[in-house]
């Protein structure tokens, strides 16, 4: 598939792919005259990026925890916190408290607070960051940077611990089946702990999902591809069983305004929501390994490298279409969310999010926990 030092292309793409779901869900949210069908992806979003996240993680570069912890400590919880704080800085109901009332709700560790002014304002973003996980109200999405920053961590512990058992592979299934009955049972008695504990449970499960599922994986990667013997057979059984899955999860999935992760709101069955999950990945993953088998021409190539793009900058786009987002609900929602109408906060969110990549790559690097890179780089398409 890929090297350790080569990005694997349609892992870049099913991620971006997923991010730019998340970004459209967050427009229809907000503007619910933009009928996007998001609703109906609630129970793989989410799932989907944690299982993929799954699928990546690996040791090889680490030679003990402490190296491991540095590294995503960089990479993922001070990003989460330089920008959760500049996000914060810069939200307007900071500074103009009129318009509190047109703001998301809050919710922070199952309490919605009663906020009648600046500085408890000001008070319970501070604990939404550092108390809830989940960020502040101006880079909301960013919750789930955290949440892959402690759930890394505690699959880490088991993937070492797994090493002390004679079957691996079983002592992580249980792991991560224990994880969701615990984070269901917290979900059905409404309990909600500090730093998103009751989530990073429900999320091992898909985490522990991706890695469980890497080799399989790879395996139908390689009989699928050009070279591999009875690939054509192998293909059209990879395409049966996608379309098989979508078709499951269109029948299993039931869409509510409640459902959320980052909530550990899941629904009122476990089956049906796990079912629902994991039938939307395995499509969403049959989908793409049979996209990179695709033809490189220009439309392709195209729609490809904007997804990679995508996943490339997944940082700077969950804050900045979030945070552009907010400002059109607060300033202009009345306006927007008009029937027809509604549909402009597409261009708008996407092209202030494209102009904001350079910003944050050339000039607010250190934010990202990355390099610098030139413009041309941070929104080039054609890798």
């Amino acid at each position: 598939m890929a090297t350790n030092k080569t990005r694997i292309g349609w892992i870049d793409e099913f991620k971006g792919f997923v991010l730019l779901l998340v970004c459209l869900f967050h427009i229809e949210q907000n503007f619910p005259n933009a009928h996007l069908g998001m609703w109906h992806l609630s129970a793989l979003r989410m799932s989907a990026f944690f299982f993929i996240s799954g699928f990546l993680f690996s040791t090889k570069r680490f030679s003990d925890f402490k190296s491991y912890f540095i590294h995503k400590t960089k990479v993922l919880l001070i990003p989460y916190l330089y920008l959760s704080l500049l996000f914060f800085a810069i939200d307007p109901v900071v500074y103009n408290f009129a318009l509190y009332p047109k703001s998301p709700t809050m919710t922070v560790v199952n309490t919605i607070p009663d906020i009648n002014n600046t500085w408890q304002y000001i008070y319970w973003n501070i604990a939404k960051i550092f108390i809830a996980g989940k960020s502040s109200v101006g880079a909301g999405p960013l919750w789930f940077v955290f949440t892959l920053y402690s759930v890394s961590l505690l699959f880490y512990f088991l993937h070492q611990a797994s090493y002390k058992f004679v079957n691996r592979t079983m002592f992580i299934t249980v792991m991560a089946i224990e994880g969701l009955l615990c984070g269901w049972l917290l979900n059905i008695n409404h309990m909600h702990l500090p730093l998103g504990i009751e989530r990073d449970l429900t999320i091992l499960f898909f985490f522990g999902c991706g890695w469980l599922c890497k080799e399989p994986i790879k395996k139908i990667h390689s009989a699928i591809s050009a070279g591999a013997a009875h690939a054509a057979k192998n293909t059209a059984i990879v395409a049966a069983i996608g379309i098989a899955s979508f078709g499951a999860y269109a029948f299993l999935e039931s869409p509510s305004p409640n459902f959320s992760i980052m909530n550990n709101d899941l629904g009122k069955s476990l089956p049906q929501f796990v079912a629902s999950s994991i039938t939307g990945i395995i499509g969403l993953v049959a989908t793409f390994l049979l996209a990179s088998k695709i033809p490189d021409i220009a439309p392709i190539r195209i729609c490809k490298g904007i997804l990679r793009n995508i996943s490339r900058n997944a940082l700077v786009i969950l804050a900045v279409h979030w945070w552009i987002v907010l400002i059109l609900r607060l300033f202009f929602r009345q306006q927007i969310n008009q029937p027809g109408i509604a549909y402009i906060a597409i261009p708008i969110v996407a092209l202030g999010t494209i102009a904001a990549i350079p910003l944050f790559r050339c000039r607010l690097y250190k934010l990202l926990g990355k390099e610098k890179i030139s413009v041309r780089e941070s929104l080039n398409i054609r890798e």
